[in-house]
């Protein structure tokens, strides 16, 4: 969403865009980001930033500013900052997890033992050479699993072939 904005700018600003990025790029910081709620700026220096545009309107902000209350409240959000980061950073793993677990419910894992018969997904197919050519070569026989998804694999004959399939090229030949 930013990097469109961004781009929508820069092309309407043409020969003005180095004056364009900056004001774009501190946006960017000032503004809460969907994966963490909160914006780049204060995860890095713990506190949030003024745009440069509200800085010249009058605000309650602005009005009720003191320096000495500043400083004070700066140090406190900068013993609080490694928390946040810890919230934020459990926060992000959470919204890992729901993803993977999203995606994992619809898998649907395919394994083989050895003296499986498979098809082995031809070349041309992985490439997209020619649409008209065999999606898949074989059938092959599962000679040993490689572990963690690869298999080594012999034609029909006996004859070995040297290199390991992925799981996500094999799939069953039923006869």
């Amino acid at each position: 969403m930013i990097l469109v904005e961004l781009r929508k700018r820069l092309d309407s600003a043409k020969g003005r865009w180095p004056e364009e990025l900056v004001e774009v790029l501190w946006a960017y910081w000032c503004t809460p980001q969907s994966s963490t709620n909160e914006f780049p700026f204060s995860l890095v220096y713990g506190a949030n930033a003024m745009i440069p545009v509200k800085i010249g309107e009058p605000s309650l902000r602005r009005e009720l500013y003191d320096p000495t209350c500043n400083h004070q409240n700066m140090a406190t959000h900068l013993d609080l900052l490694s928390e946040l980061r810890e919230k934020i950073q459990i926060r992000n793993l959470a919204t890992k997890q729901r993803a993977a677990r999203k995606y994992n419910a619809n898998l649907c894992p395919r394994s083989f033992v050895s003296g499986d018969l498979v098809w082995r997904m031809a070349s041309s197919a992985r490439k997209k050479d020619d649409k008209f050519s065999a999606n898949w070569d074989g059938p092959y026989r599962i000679r040993e699993d490689a572990r963690g998804g690869a298999y080594r694999l012999k034609h029909l004959s006996r004859e070995e072939i040297p290199n390991t399939w992925n799981v996500s090229h094999l799939k069953f030949y039923f006869s």
